[in-house]
């Protein structure tokens, strides 16, 4: 609690500069003149001074001086003479009242001098003053102020995707969901959050394609299809005289990966040809392009081909 300045009179010097509950300040008049009145006084609870404003004799016989002004308070006539009288009027502005989303964050009393200052509750703004001053003419300085609710605005929805919440109000908070096909870039976060500065603690993701990186090659094998993105589908094919260990068809899935298993090409295989009669066979395998030799035991002649390849349709 402060009571304000206690007042000065003409004349008169006074000590101590804390006006606080408890604190003390003592009048003097300077040059020859006598102080009349309270030589101290104390801030009291109900803030207020203590006893009453003093003042400093005149300077000549039949003038008593001017008895100076009180704190919170005017002084009506300056004549001074014997037989003069001074009126004194307190000044009271009465109480302002509370605005609406807002509480009082300090306030020294609701007399001439005093103050009023005011606090917007967590949720609200003041693009107003938030502090008024009580006049000599018995009214508040300004008119109250008014603490609306903190709206950070839309955020927006981004492309190819959806925003859920419609709540733009301080500590909402809305969150960003990417259509099947795209995903979300990862250096951005998926929700947004309304801060009391009135923006949103950042800026709404982006949805990008969902691309799958190239199959994996294989050997003595191709990749059969172009198109990498979400949904799409691509097969293998053998090189001439290979053949795919299984049928496999790859699906670009929604975390950007392949789903399926990747083939193997083995090479053709056409089988034993046999052993004529009377004969011998000297082979590397019957595999693509794998030979065989063919010779009769003696006397024997052999009729036909030699020697032959295993060729790529088997």
């Amino acid at each position: 609690v402060s009571c304000g300045h206690p007042g000065s009179p003409p004349h008169a010097q006074i000590s101590g500069d804390k006006y606080t509950v408890g604190s003390v300040v003592r009048y003097s008049c300077l040059g020859k003149r006598a102080l009349i009145g309270n030589s101290t006084r104390m801030c009291q609870l109900d803030g207020r001074w203590s006893g009453s404003l003093p003042h400093c004799s005149g300077g000549s016989q039949g003038v008593c001086g001017d008895p100076g002004i009180p704190s919170h308070g005017i002084g009506l006539g300056d004549a001074f003479g014997v037989d003069s009288v001074v009126r004194f009027s307190f000044i009271s502005c009465g109480n302002p009242g509370t605005p609406s989303n807002a509480r009082v964050l300090f306030n020294d009393g609701l007399v001439f001098s005093s103050s009023i200052i005011y606090q917007c509750r967590e949720g609200y703004y003041s693009t107003g003053v938030l502090s008024r001053h009580c006049t000599v003419n018995g009214t508040w300085t300004g008119s109250s102020p008014e603490c609306t609710v903190i709206n950070c605005g839309d955020p927006g929805v981004p492309a190819n995707g959806i925003r859920l919440g419609s709540d733009f109000t301080y500590n909402k908070t809305v969150v960003f969901q990417c259509m099947p096909g795209y995903m979300m870039e990862s250096d951005r976060a998926s929700s947004l959050m309304c801060t009391k500065d009135r923006t949103w603690n950042g800026t709404k993701p982006a949805c990008k394609a969902i691309v799958c990186k190239a199959p994996q090659a294989i050997p003595n094998g191709k990749v059969v299809g172009s198109d990498f993105s979400w949904g799409s589908s691509v097969s293998y094919a053998c090189l001439e005289g290979y053949q795919l260990s299984l049928p496999a068809v790859l699906s670009c899935e929604g975390n950007g990966t392949w789903s399926g298993e990747i083939p193997q090409c083995f090479p053709v295989f056409c089988g034993d040809p046999g052993i004529p009669a009377q004969g011998r066979r000297e082979d590397r395998g019957f595999t693509y392009r794998s030979s065989v030799s063919f010779s009769c035991l003696a006397p024997l002649v052999l009729v036909g081909s030699a020697r032959r390849f295993c060729q790529s349709d088997g």
